[in-house]
């Protein structure tokens, strides 16, 4: 009587999404958790499977090379295994929990194709790596700003109250470094966003949303000061109604600080958060400013607060 063992030889795709795919296949095959088959990867001369008869053995080398996975099929003089609890089967089927052999390619009870559910799944995990990877690359970009803008008060420190028309909306991690007077209001700029009060209400407008900034252009109230015209990606609620754009007459020492208000302006954009690309399309949705990545076509929100654009995953 012959029966066979099966060695693990390696993957032919080592990455996350290859390793995902193998312990998938083993999941299907022993019915067990894939967290369990994970230690399988580093441990060598150990069988991922012994005593199978010649049926079995068949059916999982199939399995697993659809996965990926190059194996070694060894015979041994060991009778092959016949208790019912150590057969190769599948785990439950991931959509109806129904449990079967792990030569079928869809489950019987609900049709789900069980080698579409494992590329799906590879996707998903693929896509949030690189979610996790472009927030991870905000977050450095973000605290580069930081230091930016704590750099600048060094030698430019805010004077006294500077900070109460929008103690409401400012954030603990954010750094405020600059603060301008302007006839409509008084403005703030922050290591993530410009405030600005006007009208009785506080506004919050990230840098990355700034198209365009004109300086000196246009009807000045008073001689002594300077307009300053902000264009952004898309309209954004101001007050009541939605704007493409806001003014503000600066006075006569707030004008001298034009050149950091252009720098901080015009040196951000916001980035995909699948592809990593600055190529955002803005549009609006529903009174709420949205982005279309112009190289993947993933869609985003956002958010005026916390100043990120947020991926929409489809599920």
């Amino acid at each position: 009587m012959v029966s066979f063992d099966i060695f693990l030889l390696g993957l032919q795709d080592p990455s996350s999404a290859g390793r995902v795919r193998f312990l998938n296949a083993m999941e299907r095959l022993s019915g067990r958790a894939a967290d369990e088959h994970a230690a399988s990867l580093s441990r060598t001369g150990e069988p991922l499977f012994r005593s199978l008869d010649r049926d079995q053995a068949q059916v999982v080398a199939r399995v697993l090379e659809e996965a990926g996975v190059r194996i070694e099929i060894r015979p041994t003089r060991d009778r092959p295994v016949t208790d019912p609890d150590l057969e190769v089967r599948t785990a439950a089927c991931p959509r109806c929990g129904f449990v079967e052999s792990a030569g079928g390619q869809e489950c019987r009870r609900c049709g789900l194709v069980f080698a579409k559910w494992e590329r799906e799944k590879v996707q998903r995990m693929q896509t949030e790596r690189r979610l996790e990877e472009a927030l991870q690359k905000a977050l450095q970009v973000r605290q580069e700003w930081v230091q930016r803008a704590k750099v600048f008060l060094e030698t430019h420190p805010l004077p006294p109250d500077t900070l109460t028309p929008f103690s409401s909306i400012l954030l603990k991690d954010e750094i405020p470094f600059l603060s301008l007077s302007a006839d409509e209001g008084p403005l703030l700029l922050t290591s993530r966003r410009l405030l600005f009060a006007r009208d009785g209400e506080v506004g919050s407008l990230p840098y990355e949303m700034i198209a365009d900034v004109d300086v000196g252009g246009g009807l000045v109230v008073r001689k002594d000061r300077m307009r300053i015209l902000l264009t952004f990606h898309g309209q954004l609620t101001v007050g009541e109604s939605p704007a493409k754009s806001i003014a503000w007459q600066l006075d006569k020492d707030s004008s001298f600080y034009k050149d950091v208000l252009l720098d901080w302006c015009f040196a951000r954009n916001f980035q995909c958060g699948s592809c990593g690309a600055g190529e955002l399309d803005f549009r609006v949705e529903r009174g709420k400013p949205r982005a279309r990545c112009m190289r993947c076509a993933t869609d985003h929100d956002i958010d005026l607060t916390e100043a990120v654009a947020i991926p929409l995953v489809a599920e």
